[in-house]
């Protein structure tokens, strides 16, 4: 499975615009936020500095019930940039902020991301260039993490990195499984024809993969856009309490998907590394043998990811030597476990909300 995902990544083709394509597209930029004060001044400048005519876009900051001052700052900010909405959420929640946003929206492409991230300038030309050329119902774009000092910050940034491979990968192979919010466009009108369709209402988190499936489900044109300069950028979690509590949200809404080949490639992952991890303790009670199994395992499983890894890493700016990788597999099993089995029983969380 990860050498198909490899090999799809690899077929991609990688693009970079030249500013040449003179067709225009009107874009909404949605963003919800919650608490995000402290973000938006340096979100809002970011976006100030794109290279895409302020006269076909808007940037739709939704507040989704905010508790700092995240929402007078909004407001602030209109005032010195014409093509910034400010709309508050009626319900709570990411996903009744984008509906709110979306509704609201005047562009024919959606396009959405986080109050955290960061873009090239170029981010919103290379999206509608794309957009213009193929004519796609989704477009799904790459997300880097930014390196950080910390151990556990880069144990995230290669793993966000094997998430973002196995994103792209998918796509290249025809068949994708996953996306982020974070970056992510799709037209208006595809989006009111199949709202009411939209699996996995019943989770916190996934209005970006429940949209994918649901569009897949379709038959909706999806493609991948690899591009550097169409990337967005965000960090990592502040601790490894705050990752554990992200990674077991997001696998938690693995249950909800309907999608037999996402959900399968979800129930794979979860098995191999369960596998990993419980083996060594098997072999402490069953003998040698059960030893040598696992470190077979171990090696077809480590030489794997680090093909995977080593395919991408130059695109998404990661910089991993050989003795990280490797103090970084040795975990990974354990992890996967500890979010997997986490997901099972503790009830979802994000922005200080609770889930079902």
């Amino acid at each position: 499975m990860i050498f198909q995902f490899r090999s799809g990544w690899l077929k991609l083709p990688e693009i970079n615009t030249g500013h040449h394509f003179h067709g225009r597209v009107f874009i909404s930029v949605i963003i919800p936020f919650r608490n995000e004060e402290e973000n938006l001044l340096k979100l809002v400048k970011n976006l100030s500095e794109q290279r895409f005519s302020p006269h076909h876009m808007e940037i739709v900051l939704v507040d989704d019930h905010s508790t700092d001052n995240g929402f007078e700052t909004a407001k602030q900010l209109q005032k010195s940039h014409q093509w910034l909405k400010i709309v508050s959420s009626k319900k709570q929640g990411k996903k009744a902020a984008l509906r709110s946003g979306i509704s609201s929206a005047t562009g024919e492409l959606i396009v959405t991301t986080d109050a955290d991230c960061h873009f090239s300038r170029d981010w919103l030309q290379t999206i509608a260039e794309t957009y213009l050329e193929k004519n796609p119902d989704m477009i799904v774009m790459p997300v880097g993490m930014e390196s950080g000092k910390r151990w556990i910050d880069r144990f995230q940034q290669n793993d966000y990195l094997a998430l973002q491979l196995a994103t792209a990968g998918a796509m290249g192979n025809g068949n994708p499984i996953i996306s982020s919010g974070a970056n992510l466009a799709f037209k208006k009108k595809s989006f009111l024809e199949t709202s009411k369709n939209i699996q996995g209402t019943q989770y916190l988190s996934g209005d970006d993969v429940f949209l994918l499936h649901t569009f897949k489900s379709q038959s909706f044109r999806i493609i991948y856009l690899k591009s550097a300069q169409a990337m967005a950028k965000t960090y990592p979690a502040d601790s490894l309490k705050q990752f554990l509590l992200q990674r077991m949200r997001w696998g938690g809404k693995s249950k909800g998907y309907e999608d037999h080949f996402a959900r399968n490639t979800a129930l794979t992952i979860l098995i191999v590394n369960t596998f990993i991890a419980i083996m060594p303790f098997i072999a402490l009670f069953f003998g040698i043998q059960f030893f040598t199994i696992w470190v077979a395992a171990v090696l077809i499983k480590t030489s794997a990811d680090w093909s995977l890894l080593n395919s991408g890493k130059s695109f998404f700016s990661v910089r991993t030597g050989l003795p990280a990788f490797l103090s970084f597999s040795l975990i990974y099993p354990y992890y996967i476990l500890t979010a997997g089995v986490g997901s099972l029983f503790i009830r979802e969380s994000w922005k200080d909300r609770k889930g079902r």
